[in-house]
């Protein structure tokens, strides 16, 4: 029986979420059927190394062989969506959850970090605000020149304190704001990362020592060019 592509797959085995977890930017090129030859070039591969990549997380059931054309073997997602339980990979896993995340999201960005530096303008600095309830810390107006790059990187952090139901709408609307983001897709450009990240504590100290406000903003993003 041919297979085709589910809505949702559910994940119950720790091999395929590692799998699932380490493979996403060469999963998300097969939303629709596409030979590992093509995805190849797109992601700066040999092209026996997107078919060896393709075989083996079709063998995982991330990915199923959609068709046959000319020779050539064409793959696609099982589903646009996969649910992997939150215990099936603990955070003190390696490549666990919350781990695996932080690592890559922090390498990533200090990557990107160092080449917005080497190209950054003179004089740019980072701020650190503080405040409390009377005086709270105040939002740092960004560089008045363009930026030196067309996506240059951001960092604007806020340590506060908040009751659980105001921390969640806050949290919540962040998120919102991503969704707002998705729906440009349309629009071209290069690939970004937006990240909304949130949890209570105040980094590089005590929490119950925390009393007031602090604002941290690191930035190279400069006034629109537009």
């Amino acid at each position: 029986m041919t297979q085709t592509q589910q809505e949702v797959v559910r994940v119950t085995d720790p091999a395929v979420a590692r799998a699932l977890r380490q493979n996403t930017s060469f999963l998300g090129q097969f939303l629709q059927p596409r030979s590992p030859s093509e995805v190849a070039p797109r992601l700066d591969m040999a092209a026996n190394l997107a078919h060896h990549h393709a075989r083996k997380l079709a063998d995982l059931g991330l990915l199923f062989e959609a068709k046959r054309e000319g020779g050539k073997v064409f793959y696609q997602l099982a589903a646009p969506e996969f649910r992997v339980p939150s215990d099936l990979l603990p955070p003190g896993e390696e490549g666990g959850n919350g781990t695996a995340d932080l690592r890559d999201l922090s390498a990533a960005f200090l990557h990107a970090y160092e080449r917005s530096w080497g190209r950054m303008h003179t004089g740019e600095e980072d701020v650190y605000g503080f405040g409390d309830r009377e005086h709270p810390a105040r939002p740092q107006p960004l560089p008045d020149a363009p930026a030196a790059e067309p996506y240059p990187t951001h960092l604007d952090a806020l340590t506060l304190r908040l009751t659980p139901e105001r921390y969640q709408r806050l949290a919540r609307a962040m998120s919102a704001l991503l969704d707002e983001a998705a729906e440009g897709i349309r629009e071209g450009g290069q690939p970004c990362t937006v990240a909304v990240l949130a949890f209570q504590g105040v980094p590089g100290a005590e929490a119950e020592n925390f009393r007031g406000i602090s604002r941290r903003t690191d930035s190279f993003l400069g006034a629109p060019t537009a």
